[in-house]
């Protein structure tokens, strides 16, 4: 019989917990008490010996080894980034487009995905927006866009709104059929779901280290399909078919993501997403998948049952951690909940709720409670 982790004892593990009522990893972890010893040991090293280990190289393999294991990818798919829009603008640069060629793109999406790939604009390449259907992000919506001259479809995997998560594999396939590139904002998923970036369908996925993956800003990471690394452009590496005798061979000879890294990475942020990854394995992110199912099916039962509308789908094939919540005047009841130790987000003019594996269901609750009793304006008791 398999044994469930200890969610009390996991909840221990996050100090903010003691004081604040924390439903916002959706924008940022608070982080375990893991991250606090992995800065110091970074900082220890670096006072006792010169940084020979917080400054290795060996450091970053390890890492990139961790992170393959964890998110289901080969090591060589996977390359550090800054964040997740570092990682989306080297997709919206990587590919040879056409005037003429179109990009699917939805009206669902973080501006961040929508910026990168403004440029092709002015190089007569249409940019095209799936439109949801209540609040949902179909094929069909997908498909009525699609067309013979799309070269690139990029979306996220869970929407930042209403936590709306795509159907990847199914989009990954159509877009595999008809050669089309399929660009994926993960950031909301990492950590979260438990299906493997190689299972997705996907050929470039780009992820943020602050949310799920329970890391520092500054830190995520971009996976891009082994088949395709070779032949994407790079900011840093010329084409292939230009190295010559002249050419100046420090990365030439680079056939996998690392093709995608220029310069020194965040030492300190990487031994953070290590740590972080090594505390979600000992978890089980399948575990972690079962535990939020469970949580965000008992909050929507909840807000359901109080009257309050949201766009958030109920089959949980079609969501993750995310809640949202259409109330009068969001962003004056975010700031008095704050007020209360109840931490909440605001995103197109819904309450975003979300939730991880170290809340419970008296988060659940009083979070609620506290929206109840300010929707009614009731004064503090």
């Amino acid at each position: 019989m398999k044994t469930q982790p200890d969610w009390a004892a996991l909840r221990n593990e996050f100090p903010t917990l003691a004081k604040w009522t924390y439903l916002d990893i959706a924008r940022k972890t608070i982080p375990p008490r893991c991250v606090e010893w992995a800065m110091q040991e970074y900082c220890r090293d670096i006072y006792d010996n010169a940084g020979e280990d917080a400054w290795s190289g060996e450091n970053v393999e390890a890492t990139r080894s961790l992170m393959a294991k964890l998110l289901g990818a080969q090591p060589g798919e996977l390359a550090f980034m800054k964040n997740t829009t570092e990682g989306l603008n080297i997709a919206a640069h990587a590919f040879d487009l056409q005037p003429g060629d179109n990009i699917v793109l939805t009206n669902m999406e973080h501006v961040n995905n929508i910026w990168v790939w403004r440029h092709w604009e002015a190089k007569g390449v249409e940019i095209r927006f799936a439109e949801h259907r209540d609040g949902r992000l179909t094929l069909d919506t997908f498909l009525e866009k699609i067309d013979r001259r799309t070269r690139v479809v990029a979306c996220a995997y869970v929407t930042y709104g209403n936590g709306y998560r795509v159907d990847l594999p199914a989009l990954g396939k159509i877009c595999r059929e008809r050669d089309i590139r399929l660009v994926v904002d993960g950031v909301q998923a990492a950590g979260i779901l438990a299906a493997p970036l190689s299972s997705l369908g996907a050929d470039i996925v780009a992820i943020g280290g602050h949310k799920g993956l329970l890391g520092l800003t500054g830190t995520g990471l971009i996976y891009c399909r082994a088949e395709l690394i070779r032949n994407l452009k790079t900011p840093f590496i010329r084409p292939l078919s230009v190295v010559g005798a002249a050419a100046n061979k420090q990365f030439d000879y680079v056939h996998d993501a690392h093709r995608f890294e220029g310069g020194n990475p965040s030492f300190l942020g990487l031994r953070v997403m290590r740590r972080g990854a090594e505390f979600l394995q000992s978890i089980g992110i399948a575990n972690i998948e079962e535990r939020v199912r469970q949580l965000s099916t008992t909050f929507l039962g909840m807000v359901r049952k109080a009257g309050i509308k949201t766009q958030t789908p109920d089959a949980w094939e079609e969501r993750a951690q995310i809640v949202n919540l259409l109330v009068p005047d969001a962003k004056a009841i975010q700031a008095r909940l704050h007020k209360r130790k109840v931490v909440v987000n605001v995103k197109d003019d819904a309450l975003r709720v979300s939730m991880s594996f170290f809340n419970n269901e008296e988060d659940l609750e009083r979070t609620l409670h506290a929206i109840k009793r300010e929707m009614s304006n009731k004064p503090t008791a």
